[in-house]
């Protein structure tokens, strides 16, 4: 055995013994560990290395009862001929699969076994990693079983939405030939099954069991909720009531996470999805991209991941792929409160603690030389053309910098939220024709600052509603929404370009790095905590002095205009 650390994750490699080397077909299996923790990485290659030692124990009983062991590799049910196309087989059919399927292997196998303690060991062991494979809803132990027995027949192939009954049928059907056989080792009379049973029982049993007609509906457990995929679920989830809150933005992120998701479990509903397939969910999502084409997963998933694996510095951060897990088990958990599935399978897997510790690049305040740098440049002394869109951009960064709202309030403005009171000129940010603030103390009052006045932004408002056609009313009627309905997609792009050619590249600054400025120098030039979050729109204290009385706006036009400066950035 050995451990290596290949970067994204610890690898135990462990040797085949070379009596077991013409079954497994290679010389070494490797397993990632999936943590670079190399604690971690010992204490789960322990597990890995029992396991596989228990599964070479196997294949030795295997080899000690079928003297040609290699036999059981060499059918290449892939290669054999069958008709094109797929069917949804009913209930009655699959069960009737099965029982032919069990018999079968009743009629081939068992006469020829010879009744010896360890052919008898081999088939309880066998049975005993069956029965604990079924109760974890874990059915992939027979899907060979069921493709060799789909192709051998000529049938066709049967459809995503019934082969989880076909391998539910086939793994009951195995284990009913499993049992059969422990009880001919033992001494009883060999009879081919007539009937499937409805579940399992233990080898001690004699056949006296009542006939059963159909399976699979009464092994299927009651649920008043639909069986839907993680897709469909999310959308129900983010439609409760107490979820309107939540903004779509949010809400649309969460979604694309979850279908994501879905195409890696290959769209299973939920109450088929196993605790072993969320535990390869966990070690695959860490090697998706920062930026998924939704069409493109849909057809390539598994070549992204593969990519990813050999690319892991091309991949999402470990805080992403914390996030993804984050909504993943919130999701399972909503779903077993509303009664979706009646246990939660992540209860069970391992997930690996992501490091999401390191240090990240917060937002910054602007200095005054990086503001000169940006409002001194070519883009800011030209932009008197025709382009209507370099205007709009031209002002939402002079706005930013003068108020300190938010890009997306910036962006939505109207030409109805430029308005006036007792003689003071002001901005106001609401939530009037589907306009989004952020929190209830984002609505708020914003007087022009008198920098913005000398600048023309008031003649530039006039223009732009001259130009407008009668239906627009937004400010900046150029900027085009994103798939979200966000209108601060384009400028947020256009200014992170503006910064990287003026060579401002430092991660933390960004747009909003203008609203930590302008909260910078407020306080620098002792404006009133209570007056700082007025004009931000920023949630104050608990304390009952902020929730009686109001500001005027000649108060906070007066703190605008002589607290928010900045020293030699215009010159008139």
């Amino acid at each position: 055995m050995h451990l290596y650390n290949r970067g994204s994750s610890f690898y135990v490699v462990v040797n085949v013994p070379c009596d077991l080397i013409p079954i497994y077909r290679k010389k070494q299996i490797w397993v990632s560990l999936r943590t670079k923790d190399k604690k971690i990485a010992n204490i789960r290659s322990a597990m890995i290395i029992s396991k596989l030692d228990h599964q070479f124990l196997i294949e030795r009983q295997k080899m000690s009862v079928f003297k040609n062991a290699h036999i059981r590799f060499t059918l290449d049910y892939n290669g054999m001929p069958r008709p094109q196309g797929t069917s949804n087989y009913n209930d009655v059919q699959i069960e009737h699969c099965a029982l032919d399927f069990c018999i079968e292997k009743t009629e081939k196998e068992l006469p020829d076994l010879s009744k010896d303690f360890s052919t008898l060991q081999y088939y309880k062991n066998l049975h005993d990693e069956y029965v604990l494979a079924y109760r974890n809803n874990d059915f992939h132990l027979v899907q060979d079983a069921v493709d060799i027995y789909i192709a051998s027949h000529k049938m066709l192939t049967p459809t995503k939405e019934c082969l989880p009954v076909f391998l539910k049928s086939f793994m009951l059907a195995y284990i009913q030939y499993l049992e059969m056989a422990i009880n001919y080792l033992q001494g009883a009379e060999l009879k081919c099954p007539t009937h499937l049973r409805p579940q399992m029982f233990s080898y001690e049993q004699t056949s006296s069991v009542a006939p059963y007609s159909i399976k699979i509906p009464a092994q299927t457990e009651v649920y008043k909720k639909p069986n839907l995929t993680l897709s469909e679920l999310v959308k129900v989830y983010n439609g409760e009531a107490s979820r309107h809150n939540i903004s779509e933005a949010q809400k649309d992120k969460i979604n694309k996470r979850i279908d994501t998701i879905n195409l890696l479990l290959n769209n299973k509903k939920i109450r088929d999805i196993t605790a072993d397939d969320l535990q390869e969910l966990v070690y695959l999502v860490q090697f998706l991209p920062p930026r998924l084409n939704k069409t493109e997963a849909y057809s390539n998933i598994q070549k992204i991941i593969e990519y990813g694996k050999k690319h892991p510095e091309n991949c999402i951060s470990d805080k992403t792929a914390s996030d993804y897990i984050q909504n993943l088990k919130t999701l399972f958990a909503w779903a077993y409160k509303r009664k979706y599935i009646k246990e939660n399978p992540i209860d069970e897997i391992d997930i690996p603690v992501f490091e999401t510790t390191k240090t990240t690049a917060k937002y910054q305040s602007f200095t005054v030389q990086q503001l000169q740098t940006i409002f001194h440049s070519d883009f800011y002394s030209k932009h008197w053309d025709n382009n209507r869109q370099r205007r709009s951009f031209f002002w939402i960064g002079l706005l930013g910098l003068y108020t300190g709202a938010r890009l997306n309030e910036i962006c939505q403005l109207q030409f109805d939220d430029i308005q006036e009171e007792d003689g003071i000129k002001f901005i106001s940010i609401n939530e009037n024709d589907g306009k989004h603030v952020k929190t209830k103390a984002g609505i708020r009052k914003i007087p022009i600052h008198q920098e913005l006045i000398k600048l023309g932004f008031l003649e530039f408002v006039n223009f732009m509603k001259k130009q407008s056609p009668t239906k627009n009313k937004r400010i900046f009627m150029d900027l085009e929404p994103n798939t979200r309905g966000e209108l601060s997609a384009q400028p947020s792009k256009w200014f992170g370009k503006l910064l990287d050619s003026l060579g401002l590249k430092d991660k933390g600054l960004v747009f909003h790095s203008f609203r930590h400025t302008v909260r910078t120098i407020l306080r620098n030039n002792n404006c009133p905590i209570d007056r700082v979050q007025r004009l931000c729109g920023w949630e104050g204290s608990n304390s009952l002095s902020e929730h009686y009385g109001t500001i005027s706006i000649k108060v906070l036009a007066d703190e605008i205009n002589g607290k928010l400066v900045y020293e030699g950035l215009f010159t008139y």
